[in-house]
């Protein structure tokens, strides 16, 4: 079985081209993916009230972020998380996606920003501390980021629990550790290694920052016994490096349309196919059959450590089981449409654009792969 419509039509896996004009085709191997499809209903009256939220704020206003903000298509992105939400509740998560988008764009990894690690951390301990104490900067007064965190961190705190809370502003502490190592690797100028690449992918990618507004959104709290527990952590695991790894697939031809126009381009990758490349000696249509694969084994797992656990479920824990399935299909139906990667930078439309489908053919190989740092997931829980 194959997507239909849009880009997710058949493809010839691993053929990237470009064209007199500069655009960049990237075709990506089939995945493994026989998770639920859908989308929020709300999602673009979702996006307009996101974007109305954060021109509050003199956020991505004019020119080319303006662009940017649009084509991250919020609304699409976590009303595919969670479909059948209440869109005013919903409305707190798709907020967030909008300004941590821009945070990301602008403060992470993008242009010489990229390489202020001093900077970074700098503001993303003053914004961690907005999470934690909402008052930390008066209305009216401060960074404009600072300020919106501050809306949302109230926000939170009017809809969510006490634990509920502490798991969102953690999961912002570990998203900004990760970009913290970011900053060595392309200090150093090294790609990082497959092992250490996986431990720390979900991590860069904001997992549980992203996911701690799934709790908050459906209202009912999940008890610490079943959260922490071993099996829904490595659930949890499983779902966001899935999706940060299909993250570098669907992105891949962004990075390279910016890497050919920057002055003096990087030896550092930080993307699962030239990870793969540098440490097996692969060229791109292999390295980019192996992150495919890799990919579908880790949705293989999923799916099966998920039905696994769904019988004894709670209904809170179930409802997030839910979310986390929806997620791993609906962020890579999401970033094959989104103008965040078919704009690489907000001024050329249509540079990129990358095909891609799905197959219900499961991987042969359910073994762990040979990844340290993951293959717990595998163990019999």
């Amino acid at each position: 079985m194959t997507g239909t419509g849009g880009v997710l039509g058949r493809t010839v896996a691993g053929v990237r081209e470009q064209d007199a004009a500069g655009r960049l085709r990237v075709a990506l191997p089939p995945r493994f993916c026989p998770l639920p499809s859908a989308v929020h209903p709300d999602a673009r009256l979702l996006n307009a009230r996101a974007a109305v939220w954060l021109n509050g704020y003199g956020l991505c206003r004019d020119g080319a972020q303006r662009v940017r903000m649009a084509g991250n298509d919020v609304g699409g992105f976590y009303g595919r998380i969670m479909p059948r939400a209440p869109a005013d509740r919903l409305q707190l998560a798709v907020d967030w996606c909008a300004l941590m988008f821009a945070f990301d764009d602008l403060h992470c990894d993008e242009g010489p920003a990229s390489l202020r690690a001093g900077d970074f951390a700098g503001f993303a301990t003053r914004l961690l501390r907005v999470l934690e104490a909402p008052g930390t900067v008066p209305d009216g007064a401060g960074d404009p980021f600072l300020r919106a965190a501050g809306d949302l961190a109230a926000r939170c705190r009017a809809e969510g629990t006490p634990v509920q809370i502490r798991r969102m502003v953690d999961g912002h502490r570990s998203w900004f550790l990760g970009v913290l190592w970011e900053f060595g690797c392309r200090l150093r100028d090294r790609t990082p290694s497959l092992d250490d690449y996986a431990r720390l992918r979900q991590h860069t990618a904001a997992g549980t920052a992203t996911t701690s507004w799934m709790e908050v959104v459906d209202g009912a709290e999940i008890p610490g016994a079943a959260m922490d527990s071993p099996v829904v952590r490595a659930l949890s695991e499983l779902a966001f490096t899935t999706a940060a790894f299909d993250d570098d697939l669907f992105s891949y031809g962004k990075e390279r349309w910016l890497t050919a126009r920057a002055p003096r381009p990087a030896r550092c990758r930080l993307n699962l196919v030239d990870v793969l490349a540098a440490e097996h000696g692969l060229g791109l249509e292999a390295a980019m059959a192996a992150a495919a694969d890799l990919c579908d084994r880790l949705t293989l797992r999923f799916v099966r450590l998920r039905d696994q656990v769904l019988p004894g479920a709670g209904e809170p824990l179930r409802h997030y089981l839910d979310h986390l399935s929806h997620l791993v299909r609906g962020n890579l139906e999401w970033g094959l449409r989104a103008g965040r990667y078919t704009n690489p930078d907000g001024r050329h439309p249509e540079a990129v654009r990358t095909t891609g489908s799905f197959t219900l053919t499961a991987p042969r190989n359910d073994t762990p792969p040979p990844v340290p740092s993951i293959a717990w997931w595998w163990d019999r829980f």
